[in-house]
């Protein structure tokens, strides 16, 4: 309630700035007030295009970017996750979107940014294979070819952890078929793997076909920080307003999401144009069902440690790393 009150609060106090801003009849314009409703018009960066980064689309344009003063002068596709941190540490961008891992890895590195808030946690990747395949435990994997995405893909990273923490091994109890990420469906409905690992909307676009998902990922994880927002350290310092405003267009997006999932779907089906609609809509409830978009877009420490954990498990992060130099909820309403 207090979280709802306060969003609620939020909005009243940017209703209020603006209409004090365009005038009333009593009210005497000036280039003051006028400046008051002065847009930040920023780039963003994410990995790529892809639903994982749905709260961002929704609030673009369901309107919660405009209502805290924000406007997107364009969404850069980086292709990866520290190539997107690298344009917000560069000055190019002032938002990320990607895991908080790299937060940490760029760190190491001498740059200096934090994570502000979740956009999808758990972990959304589920294993599908042909009618008929009976998975109910790890165990059950034991002589299957599966096939997943390059390393260190996080589909991969799960798979291989999921392994080692049930003495699955990886050279005498199962075949790993390493692909380029989404031709997983097409390698096993060639006949070439029993089991294909698979994000959204691969899996839907893969049970329209008769598929049937043998295994849920997001049960086994679901307090993971999988993709975050992002800033530097220098933005947090210089413009602390702008980054309080976005972190809160995003929470109002992700309350919508929870309480319009058909408004959501038509958000996506905007957004991806060129998939099928009923696919766009299966991934989206299947998100919102298993709670990859968060109710509460707090980043936690064990959703956060959940993620980093998991680099360190797959050797790409050496050292520990403390939750307070990397993450910064002070701004979430």
């Amino acid at each position: 309630m207090k979280k709802t009150a306060a969003k609620l609060m939020g909005l009243l106090l940017i209703s209020t700035l603006f209409l004090s801003a365009c005038g009333t009849e009593s009210a005497t314009p000036d280039v003051e007030a006028a400046s008051d409703t002065k847009k930040d018009v920023i780039m963003v960066s994410e990995v790529y295009h892809n639903l994982l980064y749905l709260p961002l689309y929704v609030a673009k344009e369901k309107g919660f970017l405009e209502q805290n003063q924000i406007e997107l002068s364009s969404i850069t596709a980086a292709g990866s996750g520290p190539t997107a941190l690298a344009s917000v540490i560069s000055g190019e961008s002032t938002f990320s979107f990607h895991g908080p891992e790299h937060v940490a890895f760029a760190k190491a590195k001498g740059g200096d940014a934090r994570s502000l808030s979740i956009l999808s946690g758990s972990a959304p990747v589920w294993a599908v294979a042909n009618a008929g395949t009976s998975i109910e435990t790890a165990e059950d994997f034991k002589g299957k070819t599966i096939v997943t995405g390059i390393a260190p893909t996080s589909s991969n990273s799960l798979l291989r952890k999921l392994f080692a923490d049930h003495n699955i091994s990886l050279e005498k109890d199962v075949t790993i078929v390493e692909v380029q990420n989404g031709s997983e469906l097409g390698t096993l409905l060639a006949g070439k793997a029993d089991i294909a690992v698979v994000y959204e909307p691969q899996l839907d676009q893969g049970l329209l076909q008769g598929l049937e998902i043998v295994y849920d990922f997001t049960k086994d994880y679901p307090d993971f920080a999988f993709a975050t927002l992002n800033t530097s350290s220098k933005v947090i310092k210089e413009n602390p307003d702008l980054v309080r405003r976005m972190v809160n267009a995003i929470e109002l997006a992700l309350d919508y999401i929870h309480s319009d999932a058909e408004g959501t779907k038509e958000v996506a089906k905007k957004e991806f144009p060129n998939l099928d609609s009923a696919i766009v809509e299966n991934a989206v409830q299947r998100m919102i069902d298993s709670k990859v978009y968060p109710q509460d877009g707090t980043l936690t420490p064990s959703a956060f440690q959940a993620a980093i954990d998991m680099q360190k498990f797959i050797g790409n992060l050496k050292v520990d790393v403390k939750y307070e130099d990397m993450v910064d909820t002070s701004f979430m309403p």
